[in-house]
């Protein structure tokens, strides 16, 4: 189970309407598959898992449920250059203050260099772009993202989008440890408010370094 955990943790803490959109928010849902039989034995329990991606100037915010097993959120504000992660997973509340988002490194070695396609298709009416991420440990884990550049906005600090490609992906999905994981926007609404990019830490929550947090799982 820990395993499991540290595995949804790197998943999730892996920028045509009339006018380019700048806020709003997206919904997306969550598929899941392995070969792994530990794995698989875990993806009953995250039927129905959504994602909610909030976002406008300067600041981005990404709400995941994992089913009944995992809540997670992420807020971004890089005019303040700062950020908060909250995680509820095994009965346990923890949180991790992002004091820089602009010096927070991002290992690219393990992303792998993306490579855009000629393959273009419409997600909820934004004009998207086909690209391939090619595994860098070259085990054919390969990732496909639909990106659109119609929204403009930041997602810096948001793990799962730091894939080193402009705009924002509406279809994507990523391989973690024998996890396979697929995102797809099922619905966009142009309001959001303000309050979603809150950056206190609710009470209840433990402080944990990323360090710390990572060791949660094994």
């Amino acid at each position: 189970m820990k395993s499991l955990v540290l595995t949804l943790m790197m998943i999730l803490s892996l920028g045509t309407l009339s006018a380019q959109t700048t806020e709003g928010q997206l919904t997306y849902k969550m598929e899941f598959s392995s070969d792994n039989p530990q794995m698989a034995a875990a993806i009953p329990m995250m039927q129905g898992s959504t994602m909610q991606l909030y976002f406008m100037k300067d600041k981005s915010a990404a709400d995941v449920t994992m089913g009944s097993f995992m809540k997670m959120k992420s807020v971004m504000d890089t005019k303040a250059d700062k950020g908060i992660v909250l995680v509820e997973v095994m009965g346990q509340k923890i949180a991790n203050n992002i004091e820089s988002i602009s010096k927070k490194k991002v290992d690219k070695d393990k992303i792998g260099k993306p490579v855009a396609t000629s393959e273009t298709k419409k997600i909820l009416g934004f004009n998207c772009k086909k690209y391939v991420i090619k595994d860098p440990e070259g085990k054919g884990d390969d990732s496909v993202l639909w990106v659109t550049t119609d929204i403009k906005t930041t997602l810096a600090g948001q793990e799962q989008f730091s894939n080193g490609i402009e705009g924002v992906p509406l279809e994507f999905s990523t391989m973690q440890q024998g996890m396979n994981v697929r995102f797809e926007a099922t619905n966009f609404d142009k309001t959001v408010s303000p309050a979603i990019f809150n950056l206190t830490i609710p009470e209840g929550y433990k402080v944990m370094t990323e360090e710390e947090m990572a060791q949660m799982g094994g």
